[in-house]
């Protein structure tokens, strides 16, 4: 199962990042099947100009209307689609469908947004307008190359261009540094 791509996106970037580690992938498909310990990390809000806490709650929910967490063991292997609630501090309750790509070399978590996200009442990204995608691939017995990217489409409103661009690149960042702290 792939995220579906995105016509024309107006944001898309990737971060690709060299781990040194003698972790296994089956450790980081445990990081990646916790979404759970993404609740509490850190992101740099350029709005408010501090670090602050991005996600207030994080975790599988059964399906795109829940807003029920379930533990991580709800995940029960890969090549299913589940989905997830993240609690976002500026964007709010985001809902994404999370597939699993596991393979004897590489781990990936796609995830694609179902419900739209709204933005001082406007909606500024539609459903299947965002997607991230999570990779580590094994290059050699103490290394893994690892990749963030994030491509989304939304409203080309001035305001909103400008605080959607900020967000996600914060979110990378964020991102990078759950994974940085699983090592």
């Amino acid at each position: 199962m792939q995220a579906e791509a995105i016509d024309n996106p107006n944001f898309t970037k990737e971060k690709t990042f060299t781990l040194q580690t003698t972790k296994s992938l089956q450790e980081f498909a445990k990081v990646f099947h916790s979404i759970s310990t993404l609740k509490g990390i850190q992101y740099y809000s350029h709005s408010n100009e501090k670090w602050t806490t991005l996600y207030h709650g994080a975790g599988f929910i059964e399906n795109a209307k829940s807003r029920k967490y379930l533990p991580d063991t709800y995940y029960t292997g890969a090549n299913k689609a589940y989905f997830c609630l993240l609690d976002d501090n500026s964007l709010g309750d985001c809902v994404f469908k999370v597939s699993y790509i596991e393979t004897s070399n590489e781990i990936r978590m796609d995830l694609l947004l179902v419900e739209p996200i709204k933005i001082w009442g406007i909606t500024g990204v539609y459903p299947n307008n965002l997607a991230i995608k999570l990779k580590v691939t094994k290059t050699t017995s103490e290394t893994l190359q690892a990749s963030i990217s994030i491509n989304a489409k939304y409203q080309t409103v001035s305001f909103l261009e400008t605080h959607l661009t900020e967000s996600f690149n914060a979110r990378m960042d964020a991102l990078y540094k759950w994974i940085m702290g699983q090592l």
